[in-house]
């Protein structure tokens, strides 16, 4: 001010309420002042320094001064949920999240020595904190979606591809390494389609030319499942294999030996379904039954004649099996008359003795007859040519009588002289109301006199 200030003097401000007079002397420090006629403006807008850097460059303190930086920019002025920062070569804010600000660049999430990196939702704006998804997106159904883990080398890969096509893909990248499924404790290893009523497919597949291999093991055992030739399956072990051929109807079963079985084995009903025959009469209907008297067991014989058996005398036979699968039927030909249970019963074979009751068969006998019986002490399941023993106990109070399968009326039956029988009929006392269910450990007593009592049985 280069002239007397002449009073009146007026003073005003913004905001505030200076006092003190008289005013002598004007000072104006960081500031601008501008005189018009009369009037002296004092400017301090710009009182904080100039900015620093470039536009966009967001302001810092750079030792008390204002500064900018060309890699930390306002990228995007959006005032509100639209604004994006750049730092570096990453871009934050907006729809992105955090994404690269280079072409084709690469976004770092890192942690430090053994700290982890967590990847979880939360509800710090007021949503609902329930499942965490984490999405790996590609631009396109043409493009892949790639999960990978590595090294900081790139010598160690696996990735969880989404390929073109949606096919998913866990692969692992290094060579000459497995991938391995790992469950603890008893958890299972499942494949299921995620589609109700839905078939699940697994597919092993060789590449190229190269054979699809299931291998089952563990420290001690192992066995191979391949495919090294089209629609066959090898079933391979140490030095043999069993090969399933199904490239046609007559492609069958190749045995370990070399042998090849085209035709299923038969399992008619009928195979051994002949009409028993006792005393040459003709009394027990149609050809259905099989009389298991007549299915003379491996290196065994016979008595030729029938006989009594004491009270508490069970008296076991072997024979070889007619048929496959459950009895349905047990017949018994009872030679006394009165009132009486008898107990029919079929043992397994252990090296030619009988062994476990697979079950019995109850009847109520009330003369002498054929007698039938449909319930048993439990299911009886049978294989056809396999070695049993069947079992014959009464409850009368002196002997009883049974019709025996003889010679007489079966040629193909050799005579086996007396002197010989002690040696093919033997029995044990057993004083319970039942067949015992363990005869491995049993004495066994001779008994010379005594045929093989007929018993049928129906499958």
């Amino acid at each position: 001010m280069s002239s007397p200030i002449r009073p009146p003097l007026t003073v005003t401000t913004v905001g505030g309420s200076p006092s003190g007079r008289p005013i002598t002397t004007i000072k104006v420090s960081d500031g601008d002042l501008t005189i018009s006629g009369n009037v002296a403006t004092i400017d301090t807008s710009g009182s904080g320094g100039s900015p620093g850097g470039s536009n966009n460059e967001i302001q810092f303190n750079d030792s008390g001064a204002f500064g900018g930086d060309a890699g930390f920019l306002m990228n995007v002025k959006g005032d509100g949920t639209t604004t994006k920062i750049q730092v570096g070569n990453i871009l934050v804010g907006a729809n992105l999240g955090v994404g690269t600000a280079a072409t084709n660049g690469t976004v770092y999430i890192q942690s430090d020595g053994s700290g982890q990196i967590f990847l979880t939702s939360g509800s710090d704006s007021g949503g609902t904190f329930a499942d965490t998804v984490v999405n790996v997106n590609c631009n396109a159904g043409s493009d892949n979606s790639i999960l990978r883990f590595r090294d900081n080398s790139s010598t160690k890969e696996a990735n969880i591809i989404s390929s073109t096509g949606a096919a998913g893909i866990l692969k692992n990248s290094q060579n000459n390494q497995d991938l391995r499924l790992q469950v603890s404790g008893t958890g299972n290893v499942r494949i299921e389609n995620q589609t109700t009523d839905t078939a699940s497919q697994l597919n092993v597949k060789g590449n190229g030319t190269g054979e699809p291999i299931i291998n089952l093991s563990n420290d001690t055992k192992a066995v191979t499942i391949k495919c090294d030739e089209n629609q066959k399956l090898k079933v391979a072990g140490g030095s043999s294999n069993f090969i399933f051929d199904a490239s046609s109807a007559t492609g069958g079963i190749t045995w370990p030996d070399g042998t090849t079985q085209i035709t299923a084995a038969s399992a008619s009903t009928n195979n051994f379904d002949v009409a028993p025959r006792t005393q040459g009469a003709s009394v027990w209907g149609s050809f259905t039954r099989f009389d298991v008297s007549k299915d003379i067991a491996y290196g065994s014989g016979f008595a030729r004649n029938f006989n009594n058996i004491d009270q508490d005398k069970v008296y076991c036979w072997p024979f070889i099996g007619s048929n496959t699968g459950n009895v349905s039927e047990m017949g018994i030909y009872a030679n006394t008359s009165g009132t009486y249970t008898v107990y029919a019963g079929i043992y397994s074979d252990n090296a030619g003795q009988p062994d476990t009751l697979l079950g019995y068969a109850t009847f109520s006998v009330t003369g002498a007859n054929i007698y039938y019986q449909t319930s048993f002490s439990t299911t009886i399941s049978m294989v056809r040519g396999v070695q049993y023993w069947y079992a014959f106990k009464h409850e009368h109070n002196t002997s009883v009588s049974f019709r025996c399968m003889d010679q007489t009326y079966q040629n193909a039956i050799q005579t086996v002289s007396s002197a010989n029988q002690s040696n093919q009929v033997q029995y044990y006392t057993y004083s319970s109301s039942a067949l015992e269910s363990d005869l491995s450990s049993v004495t066994w007593i001779p008994q010379a006199s005594i045929g093989r009592f007929i018993l049928t049985l129906k499958w």
